[in-house]
């Protein structure tokens, strides 16, 4: 008999369990202690009063992990991982979940929910395309490590200066709904930077440093690099904003892209005749909620046949 239930309903010992239960065999090592879940949770907003457990036979037997955020005053859901144990596999758990998800969504007024797949998960994706979801971009986790000998001159019409997260949010060509753990909102000590012409904003990035207990630098992530496509300079613009995210060239780190939308565009381009590589790629999926005044009472914490 399969009952689905909060996920605040579990313990932490529990929670952290079926977390790393449901991922095994998974195509990365998704496993965690118990601080990094927490920190994931909060990070991400995750709102564990609104996301599932599936219990099968009072058994853990999965989840679906949804944070809710409302950007530009639309109600936006992303899923933050969805996961069946292995020993419950190929019995439509996770569509139970999803359905009883969809049903969450209409209450809370979302109008868009939207999650990212593993490329090479055809089964997952699969799924999700049957619960109504459409693929609207490809993602992609590009690196590098070691030293980049591939740097041009600079172009000295452009200016790159470090600026404030509300100085990228005023600007016309900011894009709010990037991939969400992307978004301003999931992320922390990260540095913005905007390229600039004459005073006139070109385009803008966001990336981390990361550095070792000797505070050492160790990597460097880049989670958006955005400009104006209409502009002329855009690809001094994007050289300029790489080359400064990912300075100092001759350092010997880990340089890496979060995310970042896969498509024939400067910023790809640059980045692979730099000579990064490709670490893992994602489809961004998406689905519009549909509200209805007679929408049925939500199954999410009652046995389901």
């Amino acid at each position: 008999m399969l009952v689905i239930k909060r996920f605040s309903e579990l313990t932490f010992q529990e929670a952290i369990s079926l977390w790393n239960e449901s991922w095994k065999h998974y195509f990365s090592d998704m496993t965690m202690d118990l601080n990094r879940f927490i920190l994931k949770i909060a990070s991400e907003g995750i709102s564990l009063e609104k996301s599932v457990v599936a219990v099968y036979d009072d058994k853990l037997a999965g989840f679906v992990l949804n944070s809710f955020r409302t950007i530009n005053g639309r109600r936006y859901v992303w899923n933050g991982g969805t996961a069946i144990a292995p020993a419950f596999r190929g019995m439509g758990v996770g569509k139970k979940l999803i359905s009883v998800c969809l049903n969450i969504y209409e209450e809370e007024k979302v109008e868009v929910a939207r999650l990212e797949a593993i490329k090479e998960n055809e089964a997952a994706i699969k799924l999700y395309k049957s619960m109504g979801y459409v693929t609207f971009e490809e993602l992609t986790y590009l690196q590098h490590e070691g030293v980049i000998t591939t740097w041009i001159d600079a172009n000295t019409e452009i200016q790159i200066k470090e600026v404030s997260m509300h100085d990228i949010q005023r600007l016309s060509l900011f894009k709010p709904t990037t991939p969400w753990q992307t978004q301003f909102q999931s992320l922390k000590d990260f540095i913005c930077v905007m390229g600039m012409k004459d005073e006139i904003p070109l385009g803008y990035a966001v990336y981390k440093k990361m550095h070792k207990e000797t505070g050492e630098l160790s990597a460097i992530l880049l989670y958006q690099c955005v400009t104006n496509e209409q502009n002329d300079l855009q690809e001094d613009t994007v050289r300029e904003l790489v080359k400064r995210v990912f300075a100092p060239a001759e350092g010997s780190v880990k340089r890496m892209t979060i995310n970042i939308p896969k498509k024939e565009d400067y910023l790809n381009k640059l980045l692979r005749e730099t000579g990064f590589t490709t670490y893992v790629e994602q489809v961004h999926m998406e689905r519009i909620i549909r509200q209805t005044n007679d929408s049925q009472a939500v199954k999410t914490f009652s046995e389901i046949d």
